[in-house]
């Protein structure tokens, strides 16, 4: 009796990712080509468009890899983490936490924090924008007001702290030329992921400065982030920084609390 069609089909995607399927018997091997070798093809073709989709989504953890390891890394990602979705930008997804568990402990470990920045900025890249917060309605507001607003970032900013120097190791192997070295030893790096004028955009932020973005991207009010800054730097300059927000484009909006740990717009 011939072999239904839907478990043709799953012996088929079984037999690609290299798990046992009979299913020679299923498909007839005419014109000389051997079932065995027709498998091959679409084997080949399955890895080698994981691997390039995988290569343009992490285009630094590639160059770090190297092209003979990269494309082990993507195969056995890729058997690990086999794609359900048919938009090939979210074949990545998974792979930092992936790397983490992969290289946990051992000398590549910073792989992981590498590629949570290199997604950071395709989740980016994708989000939508939100309207942005009318400045001179905030700019009205009596500082002792400003204290119990919460400032909502925009959808497409992305906070990733390393203890690994994870910036500069991006910034090395940005532009054509030859890729400098990187000291991994250099101490951690807290990064700024957004977008800007239709451009990512990506900055190195002091730690005080993140720990702002990371509390107001948690809802926190800006009295709040402000005294978790100022836990981490003394000498933090909260005005400043909002200045910097302002200019970079990140804040979505402005929310009066209401009393219930919820908001109301108001800018």
């Amino acid at each position: 009796m011939p072999m239904r069609l839907d478990e043709l089909q799953r012996r088929f995607v079984a037999s690609l990712y290299g798990e046992p399927a009979d299913i020679e018997g299923a498909i007839r091997a005419d014109g000389g080509i051997s079932v065995a070798d027709r498998l091959a093809i679409y084997r080949g073709n399955l890895h080698a468009t994981f691997a390039r989709a995988l290569e343009l989504e992490y285009p630094v953890l590639a160059a770090l890899c190297g092209a003979e390891f990269f494309a082990v890394l993507a195969r056995e990602f890729q058997q690990a983490h086999p794609s359900v979705s048919g938009d090939l930008q979210q074949v990545g997804a998974p792979l930092p936490q992936y790397l983490r568990q992969r290289f946990a402990g051992g000398e590549h470990a910073y792989f992981a924090d590498v590629a949570a920045l290199e997604w950071a900025r395709e989740e980016s890249a994708r989000a939508a924008a939100a309207a942005a917060p009318d400045l001179q309605a905030l700019g009205a507001v009596t500082a002792d007001a400003a204290l119990a607003l919460r400032l909502p970032l925009q959808p497409g900013v992305r906070l990733i702290a390393s203890r690994w120097p994870v910036y500069t190791i991006w910034q090395a192997h940005q532009g054509p030329g030859e890729v400098r070295s990187v000291d991994l030893g250099a101490g951690a790096e807290q990064v700024l992921v957004w977008r800007a004028r239709g451009a990512q955009q990506l900055e190195c932020l002091p730690p005080a400065e993140f720990r702002l973005l990371e509390a107001l991207r948690g809802g926190a009010s800006l009295g709040e982030a402000f005294d978790l800054a100022l836990a981490t730097d003394p000498a933090f300059d909260i005005a400043a920084a909002l200045q910097r927000c302002a200019t970079r484009g990140i804040l979505a909006g402005v929310q009066a609390a209401i009393g219930n740990g919820e908001g109301r717009a108001i800018a």
